[in-house]
């Protein structure tokens, strides 16, 4: 198949037109046309011979055509049933579709199919982050997953303790990955051009990381930052894991690892807030 098929508006155009398709902005439909940042983005992912491959929003199919070969299976994930139609006539049997909205269908392929080798999306800019805290809650991301998503959000992704962009949001991306920018794609990439910047995010899983859903992990973390301004112990006093456990219980668990609750929770690294996660729960993480 000719590559050159998506790279450019007026092919892209006149492929929409000829398979009687218009664009729906409620998708955040957003096709990556420049061909260096789809090789970027592939040698981000580093796909194996053999390896299965989930692929979120493949749009009309541009980084999955870059994907079948060695044996790989692909299986994606599109919610547009006329990019479905597209896709099933450029690729026939060489991927499995899995229709629907991802956030409703990927529990149950989860169950189905395993885990996946590797994971990659041009995630919509109103949901990427969604997409991404509801794998990490289902302890669902394999050994690399490569999205493309706003910039804002890429950053708050990567961000360290302390910083004016981290957030609930940072913990739970880096709980079991390290997170890498890859580049930054402008608008101009893009059909239709979006008007902000996009960024290719790296999350590399951990050698060593918990495994789980860590229900109360993700719960501790959103009581520590509940208020940006207040101290841990005012934010945890009133949270849900004091709910749970008790302040005495969050109270002695700091004591314990000399963490001063004084501090505002945004100052807490990853490492302190699951020693403190720790010491409350009494689990054994790794």
């Amino acid at each position: 198949m000719d590559e050159s098929l998506w790279n450019s508006r007026h092919q892209i155009a006149e492929l929409l037109e000829e398979n009687g398709l218009t664009l729906k902005k409620r998708f955040g439909q957003n096709f990556l046309i420049d061909p260096a940042h789809r090789e970027k983005i592939v040698a981000a992912l580093a796909p194996a011979p053999g390896d299965h491959i989930w692929e979120i929003g493949p749009g009309m199919g541009a980084i999955t055509h870059h994907l079948l070969h060695d044996d790989i299976k692909v299986t994606v994930f599109e919610i547009d049933r006329g990019l479905i139609r597209l896709l099933r006539k450029l690729f026939g049997e060489r991927i499995r579709i899995v229709e629907g909205d991802f956030l409703q269908t990927f529990p149950e392929e989860l169950k189905k199919s395993g885990m996946p080798d590797r994971l990659l999306g041009n995630l919509p800019y109103s949901t990427g982050s969604v997409m991404i805290g509801a794998l990490a809650e289902a302890d669902a991301f394999p050994p690399v997953s490569v999205f493309t998503l706003q910039k804002e959000v890429g950053r708050r992704m990567a961000a360290s303790a302390g910083s004016s962009d981290y957030s609930v949001f940072s913990l739970v991306c880096q709980l079991r990955c390290k997170v890498e920018k890859i580049c930054d794609i402008g608008g101009s990439a893009f059909f239709p051009p979006p008007r902000v910047v996009s960024s290719t995010v790296r999350m590399t899983r951990k050698e060593l990381s918990p495994h789980g859903r860590m229900e109360d992990f993700f719960i501790l973390v959103h009581d520590l930052f509940a208020s940006r301004r207040k101290t841990a112990a005012n934010n945890l006093k009133r949270g849900r894991t004091a709910s749970k456990y008790g302040w005495k219980k969050i109270e002695t668990a700091s004591s314990l690892i000399s963490l001063d609750l004084k501090r505002r929770g945004e100052t807490f690294s990853l490492e302190e807030t699951l020693a403190l996660y720790d010491e409350i729960v009494n689990e054994t993480l790794y």
